[in-house]
């Protein structure tokens, strides 16, 4: 048995070993760019390198992946040109065997790639806010009543950005900039660490990713977040076009806080990369190409025909699974544009901040879309990209009950579609969306999601407020916690099967010993369900520990069973039932790492009190801090804190019950 297990061992040593090998040889062959796949060309004085597309081995496009174009980001663009019947690609980009018709393409090819990559330079060069040269820049350091010349793109940028606001009712605002700055995401703080205005908390990288970037003072919040220094109407940013030429005047003064003046900041961001992309299907649609792709961070696309000139399919990333798509949807000429909360983000005392800024109450949104994308026509003259960036910013900061207004007043006047992830006070996870669900396909993990959008019969959009929850990963684990079990089982079985079996004499094991085998089937049995039961409990408890840690409190009337309460502690926002039957009067207060709730009614006469402590930290709980229940304090003295979710308090005097 031991000969039998060493030698087993080192078999699979030896397998994993061979099959790693494989693996990382399979990439390099994957990735090996053969001299006649790509082509260095030269653009500016600067090398960049194109490729061949290609689809069941056979050329059908070219492709460029850069992350220079937007430099201070670091934000990969990818622009893929396919073969049409005006523009054929039968060739390798690098081939040096080209025939007269095939040379003519690549030479069209390449004026074309040199254009777009020009054309990402430069609209990067003008909205960059790390690039002391920029447009924006010199807007951002400027005094009330300068009056600046700008480029044609940096006028369209801001007029487009102009309409969204209107559009949008402030919801997207390229003037929240100095909030964003103030609360660590700007690239200044989040990405590059600089630090050195008076209202930074200077921090190391370590200290930023394990315990948050430090809340700013409230004097700076106020002050940046006055509707006086983040307007971007008409007024306070104006534009102008006289003769061909273009002029932005900053019409807003700046926050004085101890008697340090701040400027206004704008942010073009939230729409640059849509511009840009925009852009560039206005660059391929010039030179008569209808089958393309253009990416600029994965968060702006446009889709052209697919390379066969059928529609594309898209997938949707699933915000709570980075690795996971949620649904995927067939689309034709279309702008896309995703925003979500998990991209930069960080959590301070069990909250989680994450980088779009409300400017009405100058902090990070806190409304629960974790995650949105917005599918727009493509149209003449007609800049869907950017627009739907603006739109998934927008719609974050809106939140549910106005998105639904949005989806049947602008976006359906637009014919737009949007995917909205949405996560309720009691961590229940939604699609909020105007496709049906025979339009989409749903994936494994989106299949956990409800849908709460229904279309009534008057052709609007109703929000389905009873959309259940279903918990597929609970679900999971429970089958791998069986399949575990029953794996274990027959692991025992077998081991105590060769066991008896394995009685023998002295003699006959020592004679069987000569002629033992050193790899039996019974053994590498034995050890690959032992394998399995390992990796099996190993995955579901320590790796899928999702939801364990407390989220979300909810308090119930027990005698009525209605919610009384919800908190959800990761957001740091609550609900209040205000009609109970019961008539339960309940005010809520902030103490130093919480809050604390008071729950009071009268019963039998008697005025009843219950109050319960929530703390925000690392690891949050709930506890019943007092009790006045007439009887006894059994709340207190039996329950202790909850940390976890599952959790259960009960005041059975008060008719009152807690629940995580």
């Amino acid at each position: 048995m031991k000969k039998s297990l060493c030698v087993s061992l080192i078999v699979i040593l030896l397998v994993s070993v061979i099959a790693v090998g494989c693996i990382v040889g399979n990439g390099q062959l994957a990735y090996a760019a053969d001299a006649n796949t790509y082509l260095d060309i030269d653009v500016d004085g600067v090398t960049y390198r194109l490729f061949t597309k290609t689809a069941n081995n056979t050329p059908v496009g070219v492709y460029l992946y850069e992350d220079r174009l937007f430099g201070a980001s670091e934000i990969p663009v990818t622009v893929e040109i396919y073969s049409t019947p005006d523009t054929v690609i039968d060739f390798s980009i690098g081939s040096t065997a080209l025939t007269t018709a095939q040379l003519a393409v690549r030479n069209k090819l390449v004026d074309l790639f040199s254009d777009a990559i020009r054309l990402f330079s430069k609209i990067n060069a003008l909205a960059s806010t790390a690039l002391n040269t920029s447009e924006v820049v010199a807007y951002n350091n400027a005094s009330k009543g300068t009056r600046l010349q700008i480029t044609c793109e940096t006028y369209e940028m801001l007029l487009l950005a102009q309409q969204m606001y209107e559009i949008t009712g402030g919801a997207f605002n390229p003037a929240v900039y100095r909030l964003v700055d103030l609360w660590g995401f700007s690239s200044r703080i989040y990405s590059k660490g600089n630090f050195g205005l008076d209202y930074d908390r200077e921090v190391t990288a370590q200290e930023f990713w394990r315990d948050g970037y430090p809340l700013p003072e409230t004097k700076y919040i106020d002050a940046f977040s006055d509707p006086e220094f983040t307007d971007f109407s008409k007024s306070a940013v104006v534009l102008e076009e006289l003769d061909g030429q273009y002029f932005v005047t900053k019409n807003v003064a700046a926050a004085v806080v101890d008697n340090k003046a701040y400027e206004q900041w704008i942010d073009l961001g939230g729409i640059a990369k849509g511009y840009a992309v925009d852009k560039a299907r206005e660059l391929i649609a010039g030179w008569g190409i209808d089958r393309f792709f253009v990416d600029a961070g994965s968060s702006s696309k446009a889709f052209g025909w697919e390379y066969d000139g059928g529609l594309n399919t898209m997938g949707i990333q699933d915000a709570s699974s980075f690795f996971s798509v949620l649904l995927s949807v067939d689309i034709g000429k279309t702008s896309v544009s995703t925003s979500g909360q998990y991209v930069r983000k960080y959590t301070v005392d069990g909250v989680e901040y994450a980088h779009i800024l409300d400017g009405v109450t100058g902090a990070p949104a806190q409304t629960g879309i974790k995650a949105v994308t917005v599918i727009a026509p493509q149209g003449d003259n007609e800049y869907w990209a950017a627009k739907g960036d603006c739109l998934t910013t927008a719609l974050t900061v809106m939140g549910r009950d106005k998105i639904v207004d949005f989806v049947n007043g602008y976006l359906k006047d637009n014919n737009i579609k949007i995917v909205v992830q949405y996560e309720t006070l009691k961590g229940a996870k939604q699609i909020i969306s105007n496709y049906s669900k025979d339009e989409v396909t749903l994936s494994d993990s989106g299949k956990g999601y409800a849908w709460a959008l229904n279309l009534g019969d008057d052709g609007l959009f109703y929000y389905d407020a009873n959309a259940e929850f279903n918990n597929p990963t609970n679900t999971y684990n429970v089958i791998l916690i069986v399949l575990g079990c029953i794996l274990g089982a027959g692991a025992v079985a077998l081991v105590v099967y060769h066991f008896v079996r394995g009685r023998k004499t002295t003699s006959q094991n020592v004679q069987n010993a000569k002629k033992d085998k050193p790899f039996k089937v019974l053994d590498v049995m034995v050890y690959i369900c032992v394998v399995l039961v390992i990796l099996v409990l190993f995955y579901v408890f320590i790796f899928d520990t999702d939801n364990t840690q407390l989220q979300v409190v909810n308090v119930v009337d027990i005698e009525t069973g209605e919610t009384l309460f919800i908190y959800n502690v990761t957001r740091n926002e609550y609900m209040i039932n205000s009609d109970s039957i019961n008539h339960w009067d309940i005010a809520v207060s902030d103490i130093q790492d919480g809050i604390e709730i008071t729950f009071t009614r009268e019963i039998q006469g008697e005025q009843r009190k219950n109050i319960v402590h929530v703390s925000r930290g690392r690891n949050p709980s709930v506890v019943m801090h007092d009790s006045v229940c007439g009887r006894s304090k059994d709340c207190v003295r039996n329950f202790t804190a909850v940390s976890r979710s599952g959790g259960t308090i009960v005041c059975s005097p008060n008719r009152l019950k807690i629940t995580t």
